[in-house]
């Protein structure tokens, strides 16, 4: 096993400050930071080691393997703390050298001269951290794998994935669901995820109530303006969950009863 290594803070800032500038050095087909820092020093190492062999599937086309990732980097980095697991040095140095062929695909510059946001912000969002800590996490392209499986994997389920792979069955879930000041409470994640589970076992799946998903994360986090979601117990979820999801489904019936009603009447009249 190799040591754990990091960009050194004052690089990153560095880096930050000429992103603008140096925005096509992340077309570049293979790692080039040795050649810009040039002899001196630009990483550090910490006492950790680094698991070897994590090897990530390179995007083909639409199927960018989100999943399958997510397993590879959790299952190898399940021990990793907390800590680490929020430092920007620790993930920028990942994006920057051990994954670039992997960001190169997933997380293409192209991309970023495309958007309304622009190439250096797109950088930022993707290789580094961004200012918004809950959106950081979920954004840079290589943490937000590990923190897939770190609020989802649960090793008393017989797939300890299940979790993970109803998390990202859609990439609104995960977004709604995690860049949220709550996000790293397993608890209130994976309380959510799991009825997401029985919904579906139900007869009812995620897939029919796309538009009631966003409401209720809305509404823990007005919530959690209020309360602590911290302390509340899993039952105290599921009752504040079931209450808000049997309101959406009252005035998703109301609103089609309604429709149902306005089409027959267009129907009579002509």
């Amino acid at each position: 096993m190799a040591k754990i290594k990091y960009l050194k803070q004052d690089r990153i800032s560095e880096l930050k400050a000429n992103l603008k500038a140096i925005a096509e050095r992340y077309g570049e087909s293979a790692p080039w930071l040795d050649t810009y820092f040039g002899a001196s020093s630009w990483y550090g190492a910490t006492k950790g080691e680094m698991p070897e062999g994590i090897e990530l599937m390179i995007p083909d086309g639409k199927q960018h393997f989100d999943l399958e990732n997510t397993k590879a980097v959790y299952s190898a980095l399940r021990d990793l703390p907390l800590s680490l697991a929020i430092d920007e040095r620790f993930w920028a140095y990942l994006t920057h050298v051990d994954y670039w062929d992997y960001m190169r695909v997933r997380w293409p510059l192209e991309n970023g001269v495309k958007t309304t946001k622009g190439p250096a912000n797109y950088i930022r969002e993707h290789y580094f951290f961004m200012p918004n800590r809950d959106r950081a996490l979920i954004r840079n392209g290589i943490s937000r794998l590990w923190w897939y499986g770190y609020i989802s994997y649960d090793d008393s389920r017989s797939n300890p994935f299940e979790l993970t792979e109803v998390l990202l069955e859609k990439l609104d879930i995960a977004q709604q669901l995690l860049e949220r000041s709550y996000s790293r409470n397993t608890t209130i994640t994976k309380t959510i995820l799991s009825m997401l589970v029985e919904k579906k076992a139900a007869g009812t799946p995620f897939s029919h109530r796309g538009k009631q998903f966003r409401p209720l994360i809305m509404h823990l986090n007005a919530i959690g303006g209020v309360t602590i979601l911290d302390v509340l117990a899993e039952t105290d979820i599921r009752n504040i969950v079931e209450g808000k999801l049997a309101l959406l489904d009252a005035d998703l019936e109301e609103v089609e009863d309604g429709a149902e009603e306005e089409s027959e009447t267009e129907g009579e009249m002509a």
